[in-house]
């Protein structure tokens, strides 16, 4: 029995000619590249849609429950609740009925996504505004007279 022991020199050309081991790997990246592109694009209207939704139900979810005030620490914990719980059976196969309702868990990821960079946009947006009312970076005022009198 021997051993063949492939090196660098040998000739590991293919059908197309080209014979690099380098071009194999860099053919074999693009084609997993490519199939998971594919694997996204499925969907794609689906998956924005819900996103968008997402982004919605979060600037109405502040609006509303910012009126008040009053329910502030009952609502992030909903929210919370609302979020973790959705990737729990997002990343999580254990439980018996996911595999069944694994497309609907992955459109609400996406509407979770959405909620979550949506409060997290508000709540900036709401910090850069007591900024900008501080400071008032907009309101300067040029004297160009000053050395003449």
């Amino acid at each position: 029995m021997q051993w063949a022991i492939k090196t660098m020199s040998e000739d590991t050309s293919d059908q197309s000619g080209n014979n690099t081991r380098l071009f194999s790997v860099i053919q074999s990246f693009w084609k997993k590249f490519f199939d998971k592109l594919k694997k996204a694009r499925k969907g794609l209207p689906v998956k924005i849609l819900f996103f968008l939704i997402g982004f919605y139900c979060a600037t109405a979810f502040a609006t509303v429950i910012g009126q008040t005030g009053d329910w502030d620490i009952l609502s992030a914990g909903l929210a919370v609740a609302i979020v973790e719980g959705i990737g729990a059976l997002m990343y999580r196969a254990s439980f018996a009925f996911v595999g069944r309702i694994r497309n609907m868990i992955t459109i609400f990821n996406y509407w979770k996504a959405g909620l979550t960079l949506g409060l997290f946009l508000d709540s900036f947006k709401y910090e850069v505004d007591e900024f900008l009312e501080s400071c008032n970076p907009f309101n300067f005022e040029i004297n160009i007279f000053t050395g003449l009198w």
